[in-house]
């Protein structure tokens, strides 16, 4: 029986994803590792489910889990490459008796992707990352920000041939699951905006408005939770079926990009945060403000810049965003 070592069962994505996983695979073992305890009860009504509490910096602590799992999911660090160091390593002296490899499911973002330019304006001959190019995925290096420096680390140890990789990179993640593990046992875990959400909340309140640069026509390119969920559900069959057929070069076609087929532009996205921002009373007008790429905090460069990606594998297996739509939701969160 295969068993898997889960990180990020608090989080946005993770605690509604394993909500999800445990209703299409009754009989996986999960090992949860979390610093909460909030979520004890809640994870282990999933049925085989152990919960180990443990913090991102106990190397140690996550290199021995790693070894002793053919599966690892990583939903929660995607810019920590001593994390990842540790997880690695685990693989490498992994314990498990097998002639598979350990199967890594990563989640990466697409800020890699963004073009880094500065005027706010959409730039319609601007790089397209195609997941489906090999060569694409080949260039992701520590250059890459925010996650560059974590995804070489896995790209490297899955072409040496040390373990089966796979990539779901999502836009900006929105919206709230229904399915997150934490709302059964009322945590505040099931209500967190998540990372992206939150990023965007605190510039603005930090500046005293929400900005935008230039015309503000640069695009951003988002996704709800539950689609992101599906998604990941989709690629951990994918690793299942090709456990036996993964080559190392195979690493470079399991890049999966997660984004709505509409980009967003990033003034009306900046007018959503503004009215958000405003109705909670963070901010004393409604209303988006123009400022250069110098005023705009510390969410400038996803401002300013485009993230132009192409979201083709992920449609390969049948994958389409389904979750309600950013605006929408938006001006239905309190």
């Amino acid at each position: 029986m295969v068993s898997l070592l889960f990180l990020g069962a608090s989080g946005q994505v993770g605690g509604a994803f394993l909500t999800g996983f445990r209703k299409n695979h009754a009989d996986i073992p999960i090992t949860a590792y979390l610093r909460s305890v909030s979520l004890d009860k809640a994870l282990e009504s999933l049925g085989k489910t152990t919960v180990v509490h443990g913090t991102f910096e106990e190397f140690d602590k996550v290199t021995e889990l790693a070894a002793s799992h053919d599966i690892i999911i990583n939903a929660a660090a995607s810019f920590n490459p001593p994390l990842t160091e540790a997880i690695l390593k685990g693989i490498r002296a992994t314990q498990i008796k097998s002639h598979k490899k350990p199967i890594l499911l990563h989640l990466s973002g697409t800020g890699n992707f963004v073009d880094r330019s500065k005027t706010g304006s959409f730039v319609p001959k601007g790089h397209l990352f195609t997941d489906t190019d090999p060569d694409d995925v080949r260039k992701i290096d520590e250059s890459y920000l925010p996650n560059g420096p974590t995804d070489a680390l896995i790209l490297q140890a899955a072409a040496a041939g040390e373990v089966n990789a796979l990539f779901v990179c999502p836009g900006g993640i929105y919206g709230i699951s229904e399915d997150h593990i934490g709302k059964t046992v009322d945590d505040p875990s099931g209500n967190a905006s998540g990372v992206w959400v939150k990023w965007n909340e605190d510039n603005v309140e930090e500046l005293g408005f929400s900005p935008f640069v230039g015309d503000g026509t640069s695009i951003n390119r988002l996704i709800h939770v539950d689609d992101v969920v599906t998604l990941m559900l989709l690629v951990f069959q994918k690793a299942l079926d090709t456990w036996d057929l993964y080559l190392p070069e195979d690493v470079y076609k399991n890049f999966y990009i997660c984004v709505a087929d509409q980009p967003y532009s990033s003034k009306p996205v900046a007018e959503a945060f503004a009215d958000l921002q405003y109705r909670r009373g963070k901010i004393a007008q409604p209303i988006a403000k123009r400022v250069t790429y110098e005023e705009a905090g510390k969410t400038a460069g996803y401002i300013a810049g485009n993230t132009q990606v192409a979201n083709v594998n992920a449609k390969t297996l049948g994958w389409k965003a389904q979750g309600p739509e950013f605006f929408e939701t938006m001006k239905a969160t309190s």
